[in-house]
């Protein structure tokens, strides 16, 4: 109940900060990571592992006590004149079963006690699949925990794309919406005809239409980060920028670390298969009352005691068998985990070629953006003096517009690339 209660005040927490504060990606992705099922259901299977490792230890270790009690009654029919009757020595014209199989019947209850002996082999390569097994669940959370904060990024990054075009787009119509004051004003004075304030009005009326879509898109991609993180949604007043810095090349790659656990799974697999050609030795022992008779019953308490050993000796080759199956699964694996180094490495080379390319572009559409507003700038003067038309002015606003909105595209696809670039490179 504690933990429950612990995580619903994290959430809550969280959820205050969004209303209070900017959004940041680092708190979609702690909150997505918090709310995963499949991590939580992993980290149950990772509790019960370390159980199955007690488990797998009392099964083998451990001393396995019961208790039996059986009660057989074996009687003869018409035995020395008698028409049922239980007997230990009947009558050679007695029907029943032979008295040699059934003594004329069993009374017992005992207490068994059983011990394996010298079996630390056979246990450590149970334990040893086991920890395989526990290490499979937690490269799998360690993945999951990598895909939610590739997803989450890739959202968030296309959100706050969305939130650059709405301020672009505002700063735009608020330019615009000044504009027509001037455009009416010379309208009034015979410089502009009234043709060319409507043209602007509908300029502006377009504007306000794509900015309300927009605004639709930015409200559904980020719901769709309060989705991804598993919270309800929330209203919050700004994304802040993502921040997304490059990963280091690790020591070693996730895939390897994947492969290798395989490897060892393989590995684990084909010694517990081979722990049945191990001699095995148990001890037994049991006491308690074991009797064939009624009479005298009280006196048929004792005590018996042994050792059993068994020793497999053919088995139509299947270990030779198993053993070249396990031979042929490593093989395979080593094909994947080569094929799987080439395509890693193509990837983050063809990743860096791009990134590179889009640096460069985005400094010469910086320079060309600033030379447009230098131009957007000249044309607002010529404007208030009548000197250009509406539909050039308009035309150079369109060219700034699509230049703009240019750039907070490749600005988007190199959040992207990034995001894309750490995925891979780990």
């Amino acid at each position: 109940m504690k933990p429950i209660f612990f995580l619903f005040c994290i959430s809550l927490a969280v959820t205050i900060s969004f209303a209070q504060h900017n959004a940041k990606l680092d708190t979609f992705i702690k909150l997505a990571k918090m709310n995963a099922p499949n991590l939580i259901e992993n980290g149950n299977f990772l509790k019960i592992g370390n159980l199955q490792d007690r488990l797998i230890t009392a099964q083998n270790n451990s001393f396995q006590v019961n208790a039996t009690s059986e009660i057989l009654l074996a009687p003869y029919f018409d035995n020395n004149g008698k028409i049922i009757d239980i007997s230990t020595a009947p009558s050679s014209t007695a029907f029943g079963y032979d008295v040699g199989i059934t003594n004329g019947g069993l009374y017992s209850a005992q207490i068994n006690v059983t011990k394996n002996l010298f079996n630390q082999a056979i246990t450590g390569n149970l334990l040893f699949q086991n920890k395989i097994l526990n290490n499979t669940i937690s490269l799998s959370s360690e993945e999951i925990s990598h895909t939610i904060v590739k997803n989450i990024t890739d959202t968030y990054v296309m959100a706050y794309q969305f939130q650059l075009q709405e301020a672009f787009t505002n700063q735009i119509l608020k330019d615009l919406e000044n504009r027509l004051q001037v455009v009416e004003l010379l309208v009034k004075r015979a410089v502009l005809m009234e043709s060319d304030y409507l043209l602007l009005q509908l300029d502006i009326d377009g504007k306000k239409l794509e900015l309300l879509q927009i605004q639709n898109n930015l409200g559904v991609a980020i719901n769709q980060l309060f989705t991804l993180s598993g919270v309800p949604a929330e209203t919050i007043d700004q994304l802040e920028p993502p921040l997304i810095n490059d990963n280091q090349s690790p020591s070693q790659f996730f895939y390897e670390k994947k492969f290798e656990n395989d490897r060892l799974q393989i590995v684990g697999n084909q010694r517990v298969f081979e722990n049945q050609y191990k001699p095995q030795v148990s001890a037994y022992a049991n006491t308690g009352l074991n009797a064939i008779e009624i009479p005298n019953i009280y006196r048929k308490f004792g005590v018996s005691a042994g050792l059993r050993l068994t020793i497999p000796i053919y088995d139509g080759q299947q270990r030779k068998y198993n053993a070249q199956q396990s031979l042929l699964k490593e093989e395979s694996l080593e094909f994947y985990r080569e094929n799987s180094k080439v395509q890693i490495d193509n990837n983050l080379k063809s990743i860096e070629e791009q990134i590179q390319a889009l640096e460069i572009s985005l400094q010469l559409l910086d320079k060309q953006l600033k030379k447009q507003e230098n131009i957007l700038e000249i044309y607002k003067g010529k404007l208030v003096q009548g000197q250009v038309s509406i539909v050039d002015y308009l035309n150079v606003i369109q060219n700034y517009k699509l230049n703009g909105y240019t750039k907070l595209q490749m600005q988007t696809n190199f959040w992207l690339l990034q995001n894309q670039y750490n995925f891979i490179n780990w």
